[in-house]
């Protein structure tokens, strides 16, 4: 696979082989791609919980109606 790096990107890249952090370039590219597994993890964790927090909350005493007219009211409609 052929990827197109910005200059800064490639200048970054070179550095941190430089300083012996990695060997070369594929060990760069699976670490990165190993973070941002993990912070894509780490989203879909937070984005559960804040769902199942809310189904398993209290239920709104608000009607439908209510949240869209209070919706409308906010943006101007």
């Amino acid at each position: 696979m052929d990827i197109e790096l910005r200059g800064e990107d490639e200048e970054y890249i070179e550095k941190l082989i430089q300083s012996g952090a990695f060997k070369d370039k594929v060990e760069i590219v699976q670490d990165a791609l190993q973070l941002h597994a993990l912070h894509r993890e780490g989203l879909k964790k937070g984005l559960l919980e804040k769902i199942n927090s809310g189904w398993n909350g209290p239920d709104s005493k608000k009607s439908i109606n209510d949240i869209i007219s209070a919706k409308r009211n906010v943006e101007g409609i």
